[in-house]
């Protein structure tokens, strides 16, 4: 993997992109355990909330997996500096921690919706909490990054 100077228009958009499908369906997330329920039961889904969610969580998926190749061909910038080599660490644990989830995530509702698999769909509803938990590390050792060290990290990722 090469090191750049600061991340590519590719790889912003689709950090991007991501968030904002996380989001979307964060917040239509209400009401899937019924969907998936009536539509392990009958076969349909009528519900156009479940269907933007399925549709934006397999959407998800497709960009994460593209995001990981394009980081591994394109790279990522240096971490600046940081005041103590374990959090070096805890930076490069979170980051990997949060890519996998962010594929996992999506993979495991996709395997409760399109194979009926019960385990999936209950796996999926913690990875969506530990997703959180993991967003809100990242958020906020980003906030900590401009702020407290002044490091201007977040230029790195800011759309142009």
């Amino acid at each position: 993997m090469k090191i750049s100077q600061s991340y590519s228009g590719l790889q912003k958009l689709l950090h991007w992109a991501v968030v904002l499908t996380f989001a979307f369906n964060y917040v239509v997330s209400d009401g899937m355990g019924r969907a998936l329920r009536t539509f392990t039961q009958t076969g349909v889904n009528d519900n156009t909330t479940a269907k933007l969610h399925v549709i934006v969580g397999v959407t998800t998926l497709v960009l994460m997996i593209i995001r990981v190749v394009v980081r591994l061909i394109q790279g990522a910038p240096a971490l600046p500096p940081a005041p103590h080599p374990l959090l070096e660490k805890a930076a490069h644990g979170v980051h990997f921690l949060l890519y996998a989830a962010m594929i996992a995530t999506p993979a495991a509702g996709g395997a409760a919706w399109f194979l009926g698999i019960r385990a999936a769909g209950e796996a999926h509803e913690v990875l969506v909490n530990l997703t959180l938990i993991l967003i809100i590390i990242h958020v906020a050792a980003a906030l900590y990054h401009q702020f407290i060290l002044k490091d201007n990290l977040l230029k790195r990722m800011a759309p142009h």
